[in-house]
């Protein structure tokens, strides 16, 4: 939901200057990309008058924009599991996780600089060998922590969005230095529980487990647990 908002912003905001956006993703982003931002996309009629309307185009070169205004256009390549993208100083590689195959393809992924690695595991759930492999010995992992383990409603529920303890499994298995919690239902986020499931994920993962909050910060790269911002 959030793409189209990135799309048109930095377009309409940056008047020219940062170039197209770089895209990947999943099948289908190609055919979400077309379908959004084509002439005959949802926001067709509005980049039409983006490009040609007159007080549009007095905005634009207000902005420092020069020359005709192109309409945007998203540089899509769909990834798959095992892709790898670089660039100056970073590589992001392509793992697969769990959470609502066969109807999406579902992906993490893994970012490694100088600096550090991290991973992301998407909306990832259960055990998966995938974010298993592709977190091994990050630095930091960041993993939906949805649910109270044993209270998941089907088996299908917790594979595709887990607990707190698959949770720790898959940080132990991986090996990795820092373990971020994100994705947290309202079931869980209260002191008590918080509680709980830390106490409770401590024996299986012994590195160190963050709670995340909106906002937080946390260096890649953790010496002195009490710099977590």
């Amino acid at each position: 939901m959030d793409y189209a908002r990135l799309v048109m912003n930095r377009w309409d905001q940056g008047a020219g200057e940062p170039g197209e956006l770089q895209v990947f993703g999943p099948p289908p982003t190609a055919r979400m990309t077309e379908l959004l931002f084509s002439p005959e996309g949802v926001y067709g009629p509005d980049i039409e008058a983006r490009t040609r309307h007159r007080c549009s185009l007095d905005i634009y070169e207000a902005r420092g924009g020069v020359g005709e205004r192109a309409r945007p256009d998203p540089q899509v390549r769909e990834v798959g599991p095992g892709d790898v993208m670089e660039g100056s100083g970073w590589r992001v590689t392509v793992g697969e996780g769990w959470h609502f195959q066969p109807y999406l393809q579902c992906l993490a992924y893994r970012i490694d600089t100088d600096a550090g690695s991290v991973c992301y595991s998407g909306d990832s759930g259960g055990v998966c060998p995938g974010i298993v492999e592709l977190a091994r010995g990050a630095d930091v992992l960041i993993h939906m922590n949805h649910f109270f383990t044993g209270t998941e409603p089907s088996p299908e529920y917790r594979r595709a969005c887990g607990n707190h303890r698959d949770t720790a499994e898959v940080a132990a298995e991986a090996g990795v230095a820092t373990l971020v919690l994100t994705h947290i239902t309202s079931q869980i986020d209260t002191p008590v529980m918080r509680s709980r499931i830390l106490r409770e994920m401590a024996p299986v993962f012994g590195g160190d487990i963050v709670w995340g909050e909106d906002l937080m910060e946390v260096p890649v790269r953790q010496a002195d647990p009490g710099r977590i911002d």
